[in-house]
């Protein structure tokens, strides 16, 4: 017989089976959860959905100081400013379109990675290589990062 979620708190997510965690998170979250998340993940995700909601998320100010002590990890020692980080993806539905040699190819966003010719794909980098034949940055091929400083001529390749 299948446990009821209400039954359990946080206290007790270890006793959930993967598939109860990734239903429980789905109603927690109102999202399905990435397929690749494991079992302590899943519990610690819903856990923290379930604080969050009690007791209040992270404030803006401390979102603040940990995002200040992160830049300053990431800068050299030789206090040059870090490496750009890398811009985050669109939004889920997002349509991304590349031309290379005549063909016009379509990549959406999807909230388990990315659909391009009908299947789901984890990277863009490795539809770029199934396109192109040889090893590309997935988010430099569908001009979505810059290449040294400059954005990426649009004809390149095509």
């Amino acid at each position: 017989m299948r446990r009821r979620h209400r039954d359990f708190d946080i206290n007790n997510l270890d006793r959930l089976s993967r598939a109860e965690l990734r239903d429980l998170w789905a109603r927690e979250l109102g999202e399905s959860p990435p397929a690749s998340l494991g079992r302590d993940i899943l519990a610690l995700g819903v856990a923290y959905s379930r604080q969050e909601r009690i007791h209040g998320g992270i404030r803006r100010s401390v979102c603040n100081e940990l995002e200040r002590l992160f830049s300053r990890a990431l800068r050299p020692e030789s206090g040059e400013a870090p490496a750009a980080t890398p811009a985050p993806l669109p939004r889920i539905g997002t349509i991304l379109v590349r031309e290379w040699e005549g063909i016009t190819h379509h990549v959406t966003i999807v909230a388990d990675g990315f659909v391009w010719n009908g299947q789901t794909h984890r990277s863009l980098s490795g539809i770029a290589r199934a396109i192109t034949g040889t090893s590309w940055n997935g988010p430099r091929f569908f001009g979505m990062r810059e290449v040294n400083g400059k954005k990426r001529e649009i004809g390149r390749g095509a």
